[in-house]
Formats: structure tokens, sequence, C-alpha cells
């Protein structure tokens, strides 16, 4: 059976990721920040209690493990922690502990078109990741989806406040370049534009 370590886990994809991988039969170690939110796991067959921006709470967590995904990112900097400290460092503290304990595979959750948009300081810190990731002897694979349901109303409200950037950023990113065109008789970027619309 294969062990797996999902980070982030008590997040809106972590939660998922872990329920998802124990019905496939995985065995799941999750990394959590506080004891408190254990309760969001409680079907993992393991909880690690630590901090990924301090790796000296990191220790050993990846020892036996076969497959280390990280679902950990910031949609904003705050509580003084940049996405430098979060997605960068934090992602990076992880993978060192992975090649230490001989993890044979990294996936990494990133955001659409990162790559691409590397000016961005959200995206800078995904990608210096990513590009330690290509460097590492560990097999990887970074996965760049588009938004969550979950951020939606974060980042309608930080477009609105001009604190994540304009909202012409935001569809650029969520239009249709990126969001099936038609679900029945719906379209997703008219939800979006409709959703803007109310914020100015």
């Amino acid at each position: 059976m294969q062990k797996v370590l999902v980070a982030g886990a008590a997040g809106y994809l972590g939660r998922h990721l872990v329920s998802e991988l124990k019905q496939k039969g995985y065995w799941v170690r999750a990394l959590v920040r506080s004891a408190k939110q254990q309760i969001q796991v409680s079907a993992a067959d393991e909880i690690f209690v630590g901090q990924i921006t301090k790796p000296e709470t990191l220790h050993c967590i990846a020892d036996g493990i076969d497959v280390v995904i990280s679902a950990v990112g910031i949609t904003r900097q705050k509580d003084g922690l940049t996405y430098m400290d979060v997605d960068y460092q934090g992602n990076a503290n992880l993978l060192h502990e992975a090649e230490g304990s001989g993890v044979k595979k990294f996936i990494y959750i990133s955001a659409i078109d990162g790559d691409k948009n590397r000016q961005l300081k959200i995206f800078q810190a995904k990608e210096r990741l990513a590009d330690e990731l290509k460097r590492s002897s560990i097999d990887s694979t970074i996965v760049r989806p588009n938004g969550y349901f979950s951020d939606m109303g974060d980042f309608l409200n930080m477009a609105a406040q001009k604190t994540y950037g304009p909202i012409e950023f935001f569809l650029t990113f969520m239009g249709s370049d990126h969001i099936g065109q038609s679900v029945g008789n719906e379209r997703l970027i008219d939800f979006y534009i409709e959703e803007a619309k109310k914020l100015n």
C-alpha cells in the first residue's frame, strides 16, 4: 500500500484529497498547522502537526512516505506571512524533508498560468518552487488548476478593494480561455461577470 503525505490537509483542496485518497485505498498522513485542525482530517491514518514555515517542526514528516502532495499556498498575504514565505519557502522546507527521506514523488498544486505571469508576487513564489522541483532528484508533477469555488468570494472582494488587482485582472484569469464555454444553458464566465458588477 502506497503511503501519501498531504500537506495543507485542512484546507479546502487538502480535505478533499485526504478523503479521496482514503477511498482509493491509500495510507494517508495529513499535515495540519494546529491541533485544532485535526478534526478536519479525521479520515487520515496519521496526523502530523507542524508549521510549514518553521522547518524545525517538520523533522521526519516524510519518513516512510512514497508520495508527497502539497496543496499549501495562501490566497493573500496576511499575519506577517508573504507568498515567498509560504508558497515558496514553506514548500521548499517540505521538499527538503522529502529529499532527505527518500520520497519517490512530489506533487505540487500551483495555479493556472503561473509560469506565464512571474511578474506577479504570488506566481513568482509558486514558480520559484516549481523551478526547485525541476532541479530536485525527486520525480515531480506540477498541477496548475484554476480557482476553486471556495475562493471565489475572497477573490471578488479583494478585486473590489483593489488589494488583489483590478477586477479585469481576475476575470482575465477566470475568463473564457480557462472556463468551459457552457454547462447546459449556463456560462460560468457570465456568472463571474454578474458577481463583479455587484461590487462596483
